[in-house]
């Protein structure tokens, strides 16, 4: 397994190409996040990532409007993304981070690996949100899902875990045949059905 600073980078490297294709007639599509449009799944996308880099740096207690306040540039909500996407890059890959705690809105403080190992999930759930979305190949890296697989494998399956709404990133699951590709049999354990398509 790679340690979760690279895993993460790999993660947010996989799933880059996927919202570099969002253009901004796409903000009101549907997304497989019940009543959410893109545009939606973007701003929470663009606040995650300002929020685990302020925790990354130390931020306590998390600011909710912070993690959930992001807006986006509608004419290039891609520039938006990748902006806020370096910024946390940026954060995880700063020296002593791994021995630190992280304040992450709502869950709680975790290690940093628990904590950056959580982001890493729930960012190729939500690239696959987005693939979706669009029409793009949503057939994301084998290894790297496999390795979340592993990794929410170890996260107990209770509503508190999985969290109920649009805004929860882990859902009940999805049952997905055994022989089903990895980002597949991913996809149905964060609960999320791999046949979604909009409307």
């Amino acid at each position: 397994m790679l340690d979760p600073v690279a895993l993460d980078r790999a993660v947010l490297a996989e799933i880059d190409p996927i919202l570099a294709q969002v253009r901004p007639a796409d903000l009101d599509r549907q997304t497989p996040c019940a009543d959410w449009r893109l545009r939606d799944l973007l701003c929470h996308m663009v606040g995650h990532h300002w929020g685990f880099a302020a925790a990354a740096r130390g931020a306590v207690p998390p600011d909710p409007r912070l993690w959930d306040g992001a807006t986006l540039d509608e004419d290039d909500p891609y520039g938006t993304y990748r902006t806020a996407a370096e910024m946390v890059t940026g954060a995880f890959g700063e020296d002593g981070l791994i021995e630190r705690r992280l304040a992450v809105h709502i869950y709680g403080t975790f290690a940093a690996r628990v904590a950056l190992n959580m982001h890493s999930v729930d960012f190729l759930g939500h690239g696959w949100d987005v693939a979706r979305t669009i029409g793009a190949s949503d057939a994301l890296d084998e290894q790297l899902c496999v390795t979340g697989l592993a990794i929410a494998a170890r996260w107990p399956d209770t509503p508190e875990t999985w969290g109920t709404g649009p805004e929860a990133p882990f859902r009940p699951r999805v049952a997905v045949p055994d022989d089903a590709p990895a980002y597949q049999r991913l996809m149905g354990y964060l609960g999320r059905d791999p046949q979604w398509t909009a409307g």
